[in-house]
């Protein structure tokens, strides 16, 4: 029982609890809109004038200038959030965004433009794993799975907002008016996160329990500490921590970066995250995204007011797909959504590809707008799994034991690649044009095959069910899929403890 309303809207304990993921979700608003930030300036004259036309390297120096942070600081990152604690780490991490966003804005140089980019950089990935992890781990068990995916769609919330705000400014007609880019980089300070509440797990986890308690009474059941799922979701969390801290008795630091591959459920885990956090940089709508001046330039748009409606409309696209996606990953169920959406951006590169060669040979411009509409229909496909699941499906099948660590390997991981394209981006269009689509139809076709067969259902479970999904063998686990969290303390005749124990062991 759950002293709730069926309907969170009109239950004050979820309304509050839905007010305050919102707030969280400015985490990701802030990421999407600083890393779309320059490509939205790309179209600017003021801003081009400015900075003396930058391209190729250059461009893409500035580019990854943001991402290289996580390279050396990504050790730090399950540091701060395991012993800062969550709602430190992203209060920390606003004042550096914030105090990156005043150098930006002041910038005079391209390397004071790279310099606040450097300091943006550095607080992102903190934030963005505590946002995480605190979506995952204060959201009701109700309402957990649209709250968390909804987050990750946030980031094109901030992307739509910084494109159509830079093709307001586009319109200014000073060409001396610097405000024109100034302005959407000053935005940027508009989402930092400051007062957020703790999360219970972290709380209960540092010996608050009581305040734990608290918490949870507050957000999940309108205060009333008596509440069966209050009492239920505090027994599990101590439970599991427990068991996890026996586990990692007389473990140093670096053994516990081991821990992320010490058993093979934690393998299975890890080896998925490792594809997530890749690939998602790899498929080539980050390319799309980050680049769409220079990839509308080979089908002939070269007109900066074309291409910021152009980038505009994508962006609300991009917004309005990821929402829809979030919304169906209870429906629909995670894993048909990564097929779908990894199917449907592996034919759209293939026909793009294709009609970008036919325009390279003729200027066939039938050719460029088909290029345009499939444009779309790609940002659809991505909208529908990888936008909203990217990053809430690698938390939502970790422990907690591991989360912080996990999905700072996943953060470097994602980052690092991204750091590397983002450099290689604007060289690889420059000499290889619609050429170098070919990579992405590669890639895809390599992510198709691992998510049939590595990728599991984890809809309808909680956070510490879904994390044992893994531990099960292929049978056990079609055999367990519709059954209770009771149920899933024995296996095969053997209990949790037992299979763990066993498998700790071997």
């Amino acid at each position: 029982k759950n002293n709730t309303h069926p309907q969170w809207w009109r239950d004050p304990g979820l309304r509050r609890n839905v007010f305050w993921i919102a707030v969280l979700y400015f985490g990701f608003f802030t990421w999407g809109y600083s890393t779309a930030l320059l490509n939205c300036l790309q179209p600017l004259p003021q801003f081009n004038e400015y900075f003396h036309n930058p391209s190729g390297g250059r461009l893409g120096l500035i580019y990854a200038s943001q991402s290289l942070p996580t390279v050396i600081l990504a050790p730090a990152i399950p540091w701060s959030n395991d012993f800062l604690g969550r709602k430190r780490t992203i209060s920390i991490g606003s004042l550096i965004v914030i105090s990156g966003t005043i150098v930006g804005t002041l910038s005079r140089t391209t390397g004071m433009l790279i310099a606040s980019r450097v300091i943006v950089g550095l607080a992102l990935p903190f934030m963005s794993v505590a946002c995480v992890c605190l979506v995952n781990e204060l959201a009701h068990p109700r309402l957990r799975g649209i709250c968390a995916t909804v987050n990750s769609s946030m980031y094109f919330g901030g992307v739509v907002v910084v494109s159509w705000l830079t093709f307001a400014t586009l319109h200014w007609h000073q060409s001396t008016n610097q405000w024109a880019w100034r302005l959407p980089i000053l935005f940027q300070a508009l989402g930092p996160t400051i007062l957020v509440p703790e999360s219970p797990r972290w709380l209960v986890a540092h010996g608050h329990l009581a305040e734990a308690h608290s918490v949870l009474a507050q957000v999940h059941a309108n205060g009333d500490m008596e509440d069966e799922l209050v009492l239920g979701e505090l027994g599990e969390i101590v439970d599991c921590l427990v068991k996890e801290r026996e586990e990692a008795v007389g473990k140093g630091m670096w053994e516990g970066w081991k821990d992320l591959w010490r058993t093979e459920g934690l393998r299975r885990r890890m080896i998925v995250v490792t594809i997530i956090g890749a690939g998602s940089q790899l498929k080539g709508t980050s390319a799309i995204a980050s680049y769409i001046t220079p990839i509308l330039n080979l089908v002939g748009f070269v007109n900066p007011d074309k291409i910021a409606v152009i980038n505009g409309c994508l962006t609300t696209c991009d917004f309005i797909s990821a929402i829809a996606g979030a919304l169906c990953v209870n429906s629909v169920g995670r894993r048909p959504l990564w097929i779908i959406s990894t199917a449907g951006l592996l034919v759209c590169f293939a026909v793009m590809t294709a009609l970008a060669a036919v325009f390279a040979q003729s200027s066939s411009m039938p050719a460029a707008y088909a290029f345009i509409v499939v444009l779309f229909i790609l940002r659809v496909f991505n909208g529908m799994g990888w936008s909203p699941l990217t990053h809430n499906y690698p938390a939502e099948i970790l422990p907690y034991s591991i989360r912080a660590r996990a999905l700072s390997f996943f953060t470097f991981l994602e980052t690092s690649v991204l750091a590397f394209n983002l450099w290689l981006h604007p060289v690889a269009f420059q000499h290889l044009g619609w050429r170098y689509f070919i990579v992405f139809v590669a890639v895809l076709s390599a992510l198709m095959i691992a998510i049939w067969f590595l990728f599991i259902e984890t809809r309808g479970r909680t956070i510490e069910q879904v994390s044992l999904l893994f531990d099960f063998s292929s049978s056990e686990r079609r055999n367990r899929m519709g059954s209770t969290f009771s149920d899933l303390e024995h296996v095969n005749g053997k209990s949790l403890d037992e299979k763990r124990r066993s498998e700790s062991s071997s």
